[in-house]
């Protein structure tokens, strides 16, 4: 049972997490989809205990993927590990996501996994002399790198950086909106919010968010500038609510907790756009939000297809199919 564990290789201090968002996720997923496109026999799984946050989102995604099996969407945990993976996996393909604070070396030689190493950004010197400690230990189970997030001026020189340091390069995503925009879900959660229309479309993905305007101007041109977008205006100004639906927006989010007029609400049904309703006054409902990109987890048909696209011709594809024959 040839097994793929992707890991974060981001530095840290001894005991502490590696930071959200490493990308190591959203590399499973799209591995995983494109194997099981080409006929392969494959599962996702997550690890990861009770102390892990986002196992259980994680690996809750991983069961919504092409030939998905096993666990149900459950998490498994890191002491189980090998007997589970073996278990679930049977004589098909494992692609696993190592838990936050997992030993990648350990693991690795646990599961006698070849192992891809994910890191967020451009490395600095530092981070390369982290990824080359960890690919000697590795020793044969050392797959390569794998880079997320990579800032649009470097990805061009990228290749050269790996190369100089003696480390195989599968893949470098740049730094993408779309894989780092919050979701529907996610914004009304972070405000606390309730969805008066759109339950359906939590996990739709928001790449902009706009502020109504503070005069009486309708402001649809103001509402037009941007696509894809949720609106936050007060629950009371029906007439920039209006105008807003008459715009590219996915979400309203209204503030101050009042009810709105069953013209919004009327308007927005007939668009099929959410429109959530929170207590919390516009400046703090702006002020939740201001880190709601940089936190926002890979989850959403949405993000792994726009992962996908991305990955097409920077993925090294082949150097993955010969390391799991």
């Amino acid at each position: 049972m040839p097994v793929l564990l992707v890991a974060g290789s981001q530095p840290r201090q001894l005991g502490s997490a590696a930071p959200a968002g490493a990308g190591k996720t959203a590399f499973v997923a799209a591995i995983t989809q494109r194997l099981a496109y080409d006929g392969r026999r494959v599962l996702a799984l997550r690890l990861g205990g009770s102390g892990d946050p986002h196992a259980a989102a994680d690996a809750a995604f991983f069961a919504t993927l092409p030939g998905a099996r096993g666990r149900g969407g459950a998490p498994v945990p890191a002491d189980s590990a090998p007997a589970e993976v073996r278990r679930l996996a049977g004589d098909g393909i494992a692609v696993v996501e190592a838990g936050a604070s997992d030993d990648p070396i350990g693991l690795a030689a646990a599961l006698d996994a070849t192992t891809l190493l994910v890191y967020r950004g451009l490395p600095d010197d530092d981070a390369i002399l982290h990824l080359q400690e960890q690919a000697l230990a590795l020793e044969a189970r050392f797959l390569g790198v794998a880079l997320a997030a990579v800032p649009e001026r470097a990805v061009a020189s990228v290749r050269s950086l790996m190369d100089d340091a003696a480390l195989p390069l599968i893949a470098a995503v740049p730094e993408d909106r779309v894989l780092y925009a919050p979701t529907i879900g996610e914004i009304a959660e972070q405000l606390d919010a309730e969805l008066l229309l759109g339950d359906e479309a939590e996990g739709e993905v928001i790449e902009n968010l706009m502020i109504g305007p503070v005069s009486s101007d309708p402001g649809q041109p103001y509402y037009a500038r941007e696509g894809n977008k949720a609106i936050i205006t007060r629950s009371d100004k029906t007439d920039l609510q209006l105008a807003a639906l008459q715009t590219d927006t996915a979400c309203l989010i209204l503030t101050g907790g009042l009810s709105p007029s069953p013209y919004t609400l009327d308007r927005a049904s007939n668009e099929e756009i959410a429109v959530m309703l929170t207590r919390a006054p516009t400046r703090d409902a702006v002020s939740r939000l201001e880190d709601i990109f940089l936190r926002s987890r890979f989850g959403s048909e949405r993000k792994l297809e726009r992962m996908a696209e991305l990955l097409r011709d920077r993925l090294d594809y082949e150097a993955i199919t010969a390391a799991l024959t």
